[in-house]
């Protein structure tokens, strides 16, 4: 039997298969540095969402939207029902915060130590009528860092 698939389609076909989701849960989780110490500059809060971005599109989750201020972070995702939104959190805060102590030695300094953030996190779950409220709302309260943050 012939087959009517193009070579495209039969490599696809062949490589590893993965069901197509038409859903997504959205999450809005927001972590702090450890004791709540303002140490991220607006310097640390670009690495940090290009960290978190760039994890995103390595490990297939979608980050909607990335709010920083000096002492804590708010973060907007969309997962698969298949991803866990705690292994997600574990693997962002495992993987960001050893990164930025390493790009910025002065974060050790301030922080008294190595570890950049605090163990807890909070999770709030978004429904899709709610995205762009929260998105604004994200917007509104942290547009930019804040002043102080923006002179060092």
């Amino acid at each position: 039997m012939e087959s009517s698939l193009s070579p495209d389609q039969i490599r696809t076909l062949e490589g590893r298969w993965e069901p197509l989701y038409r859903s997504q849960l959205h999450y809005l989780v927001t972590w702090q540095t450890r004791g709540r110490r303002p140490v991220l500059k607006e310097r640390h809060a670009r690495s940090l969402q290009a960290l978190i971005r760039g994890l995103g599109d390595e490990r297939g989750f979608s980050i909607l939207e990335i709010a920083a201020a000096p002492d804590h972070v708010h973060l907007l995702l969309a997962l698969r029902p298949t991803q866990s939104v705690a292994s997600v959190i574990r693997e962002l805060k495992g993987r960001c915060g050893p990164a930025l102590l390493d790009r910025y030695p002065e974060l050790r300094v301030w922080l008294k130590g190595n570890l950049l953030w605090d163990e807890r996190y909070a999770v709030e779950t978004v429904s899709a009528a709610r995205i762009e409220r929260v998105r604004e709302r994200l917007r509104s309260h942290h547009g930019g860092i804040e002043p102080l943050a923006r002179a060092s």
